[in-house]
């Protein structure tokens, strides 16, 4: 049977490559954004061209209203594989960031990720089948100097990745998350050389990741042959 997979932020960076490499695998496709929407419609034109189904929602996913209408949105019936993918970040000291700053960052990185599954996870439960991947970043375990938001954040979806892995294993649903390392996106454009210097220097493959690292790890994590990992936070980061 054709799975579906729905890709938070799917229209730019990790997310489109994601939805490329599904889509080649054989997955109907479908592309969260919020405001990338120029992308995003490229991207499903490029996936129609290979005749790979597709399909666009838009949707802030910080906001319970609108992953609710996403999911009532949905054309495929139902999603098998959910990839909690969005997310935002914010550079600053704590000391001058503003509790809107902090609330941005958690919203999207975090609260983004608990309620699309909260949305999409009942569906799995009933049809006995699911896959919960969510994309964490290194920083989750060591903490990135001036992004505490977004080092807290992770952190969480990392305690959410393991709590939830308890709660529907029985169901056939997984939950795992992917550890990234620094990979090269337009979110990461602002990363200062010496500090990308440096962040190689400590990496043993020597290279930062490409977003295909991060999506050939989400592949492997969806496939029923994959159905005892469970509760894994799955490092691909290079050995960094």
């Amino acid at each position: 049977m054709k799975r579906t997979v729905l890709i938070t932020g799917g229209a730019r960076g990790i997310g489109r490559q994601m939805a490329i490499d599904f889509g080649n695998a054989g997955y109907n496709v479908i592309i969260n954004y919020n405001k990338s929407e120029k992308q995003a419609m490229e991207l499903v034109n490029e996936l129609n061209a290979k005749e790979i189904a597709c399909q666009a929602i838009q949707a802030d996913i910080s906001d319970a209203k609108q992953v609710q209408a996403m999911h009532d949105k949905i054309a495929f019936g139902h999603v098998d594989t959910l990839i909690n993918n969005a997310g935002i970040a914010h550079i600053g000291l704590l000391q001058t960031d503003s509790e809107e700053d902090f609330n941005r960052v958690i919203g999207v990185d975090l609260k983004g990720v608990w309620l699309a599954t909260r949305a999409f996870l009942p569906d799995m439960i009933q049809n006995g089948f699911g896959r919960i991947i969510n994309i964490s970043s290194f920083w989750s375990e060591r903490g990135s100097s001036t992004e505490t938001a977004y080092s807290a954040a992770k952190a969480g979806v990392n305690g959410l990745t393991k709590a939830l892995s308890r709660e529907v294993g029985l169901a056939n649903v997984t939950v795992n998350a992917i550890i990234a390392g620094l990979i090269a996106t337009e979110m990461n454009d602002n990363v200062p050389p010496d500090a990308l210097i440096k962040i190689v220097d400590n990496t043993p493959v020597q290279r930062i990741g490409r977003p295909e690292d991060i999506s050939h790890a989400a592949l492997f994590l969806a496939e029923e042959k994959s159905s005892f990992i469970n509760g894994a936070l799955l490092h691909v980061d290079g050995g960094y």
